[in-house]
């Protein structure tokens, strides 16, 4: 296995230390705005569940163009590209669905939204994982 770090993970490492600037940064602005009486308690809230969710989004977005090391077989190469995809698409689509409920939705409902759309992505991803994983294991046991 390749352990030796490559380009593309020092952008990647760059690119999730602007997001964490870019939310930290959220974060004081909408306290000082509060702290100014600009802006409530709630929508601060809301803001950084907003800004949270968008960052992490946006990470998850480069999950399928992450490489990792080489695969052993043309076969786990092809299921470890094809997992990383459904990965980042779901959990793309799980923080998209969390930011739009706290910019829209009553709190309550965003609170429970939220938490729902991302343990459904979980879920997808862990039974996709496993869906893929059995015939492997099959053609192993079988050979």
């Amino acid at each position: 296995m390749n352990d030796i770090p490559t380009a593309s993970h020092g952008r990647h490492v760059v690119f999730a230390i602007k997001l964490a600037a870019a939310m930290i940064g959220a974060a004081l602005l909408l306290t000082l705005a509060r702290l100014q009486g600009l802006i409530g308690r709630e929508s601060v809230e809301r803001a950084i569940n907003v800004v949270t969710a968008l960052a992490c989004a946006a990470y998850c977005n480069v999950i399928p163009k992450a490489l990792g090391p080489p695969s052993s077989t043309i076969q786990a190469a092809k299921v470890a590209q094809t997992l990383g995809r459904v990965s980042g698409w779901t959990l793309t689509l799980a923080f998209l669905i969390s930011a739009a409920g706290w910019a829209f939705a009553p709190t309550g409902v965003a609170q429970i939204g939220s938490i729902v759309s991302i343990g459904v992505s979980g879920a997808t991803i862990v039974g996709y994982s496993l869906w893929k994983r059995l015939p492997m294991r099959n053609r192993r046991t079988n050979a």
